[in-house]
């Protein structure tokens, strides 16, 4: 990358890498020099800049330090008129080349199409690197997706909204004290996550109704809106819609029996119920993991932050050094949770594994002073949000092969959930470990641990009764066929369904 200094000598077309510059001295001389690693050994070049003589002395440099003359990847622009077609971008080069390449998501390798644009050629090539993609990094979701078009970019209007529509409302609405919140009335409030999502929500709905008058969303439109959209989508959109005209009600913009929502329902709970939510990982998902991110590295810090304090995502972000504490002579981990608003404090000790995870983590260098966890820049860990926590979570799962649909950050937690369950944990204490406020959770976890130890414990009953009355059964078969056919023989009918089978 180009030195963002103005007053930097080097020329903005130089990418060479392993050169740099400094100052020295009160005269503040430029000096140039040759450098492979940021610890390593370095040449200093006497030649001038921008002459042949220097970059004969800059590759003798390179060559002299074991490496040889790269480029810097350069950032090139990306191209306005994107492509329809999913998972196919284009950018522009610093030398004006339109350039067309598959990648299934940022930060994953970049697949380049040579093809002529709307070829068969083309669309052969970008086929077969959309498969490649998936194969490796994706999953049959992605196929899926695969055959879809990019969504078209929404329209923004500019223009004031008019009185008595639905943006009109809509405005109003993201400035009231139900979407911010206020301690004075006792509004929470929503978290930044949530504004976002049910932006997305309603804005969906403005392109078409956003400059009608509200009183044309009847209830039979708002069904239509749902049909266009998944069950959970539904669901979520029908939430939003409640909340804000909750707003207008006790605002005294609509009265209670205009309420357009009333009667309708979503199919969200059936398909969250059959779909199970997100998928828990497996002891095997885990030991993918482990071998393939050992102790040390940013991607196990992060699975060992997640498995060890059963943190959600929003928390695991934040999660540092100012959230272990002592406490009765050992170290635990306290932290208020970002879903409570900080109404609800985690503390769980500090698992002994999780503390060699640190100490390993510390002898790298990767441990953060405010997060443990982030963006290494510059040596430094630096913060980063919570979306961007899990997106980086994720690509380190799909390179260690745990790249099902569904099984994210959340689905370590769900193990550990289940593990708590087996270990019999009672509701209080899993209430206490992961922060919930609802004793609906854990029971959840608990009977299902208990209905399947049930299952088991009452086959092992079983086994144990057939071994015990096995012997009785085949001296009993074994006489009906020697002489006692005309003898009178009482069976319990368990075991006379049983001989009937045997018949």
């Amino acid at each position: 990358m180009r030195d963002p200094n103005p007053d930097c000598p080097r020329r903005a077309d130089d990418a060479r890498m392993h050169l740099y510059f400094d100052r020295s001295g009160p005269q503040r001389k430029l000096r140039w020099y040759v450098r492979l690693s940021r610890k390593g050994r370095r040449i200093g070049i006497a030649e001038q800049y921008g002459t042949p003589e220097f970059d004969a002395a800059f590759e003798a440099a390179v060559k002299a330090l074991g490496g040889t003359v790269q480029m810097r990847r350069l950032e090139f622009e990306r191209h306005d008129g994107q492509p329809e077609r999913r998972y196919l971008h284009a950018d522009v080069s610093h030398r004006g080349q339109l350039r067309y390449y598959v990648q299934l998501r940022d930060k994953l390798p970049k697949i380049r199409i040579r093809g002529e644009y709307g070829s068969e050629a083309f669309n052969r090539e970008v086929e077969k690197a959309i498969v490649e993609q998936i194969s490796l990094y994706g999953n049959e979701t992605d196929y899926v997706r695969a055959q879809k078009q990019r969504s078209a970019p929404r329209k923004i209007i500019t223009t004031p909204p008019v009185e008595g529509t639905l943006r009109w409302y809509w405005v109003l609405y993201k400035a009231s004290d139900h979407w911010l919140g206020c301690e004075q009335l006792g509004l929470r409030g929503f978290s930044e996550s949530t504004r976002t999502q049910r932006t997305g929500l309603i804005e969906s709905l403005l392109e078409e109704n956003g400059e009608k008058p509200f009183s044309l969303l009847t209830r039979d439109v708002v069904r239509t809106e749902m049909k266009l959209r998944t069950p959970t989508q539904a669901g979520n959109l029908l939430s939003a819609l409640r909340a804000m005209i909750r707003w207008m009600i006790d605002a005294g913009h609509l009265k209670e029996e205009d309420d357009p929502t009333v009667g309708l329902k979503s199919g969200k709970s059936r398909a969250s119920r059959e779909s199970g939510g997100w998928v828990p990982w497996t002891d095997e998902d885990m030991a993918k993991f482990r071998q393939r991110w050992p102790l040390g590295t940013m991607a196990r810090l992060m699975f060992d932050i997640l498995h060890y304090t059963f943190l959600r995502v929003g928390d695991a972000a934040q999660f540092g050094p100012k959230h272990l504490q002592p406490m009765v002579r050992q170290t635990v981990v306290q932290i208020a949770t970002e879903k409570s608003q900080g109404r609800t404090t985690v503390t769980v000790p500090v698992h002994p594994d999780f503390a060699a995870s640190l100490r390993a983590a510390r002898a790298a260098g990767i441990l953060g002073e405010e997060t443990f966890t982030g963006k290494i820049v510059k040596g430094k860990t630096l913060p980063i949000g919570k979306k961007s926590w899990a997106k980086k979570f994720k690509t380190y799962a799909i390179l260690a092969g745990v790249n099902q649909p569904k099984k994210n950050c959340h689905g370590v937690r769900k193990a550990r959930a289940e593990v708590a369950a087996y270990a019999e944990c009672t509701e209080a204490q899993m209430m206490a470990m992961f922060g919930w406020t609802d004793p609906k959770m854990p029971a959840h976890y608990i009977a299902k641990a208990r209905r399947e130890k049930l299952g088991i414990t009452g086959m092992q009953r079983i086994v144990a009764y057939d071994q015990s009355t096995g012997s009785d059964l085949l001296s009993l078969t074994n006489g009906l066929g020697t002489g006692m056919e005309n003898k009178v023989v009482t069976i319990p009918p368990n075991r006379s369904n049983f001989l009937k089978k045997a018949e």
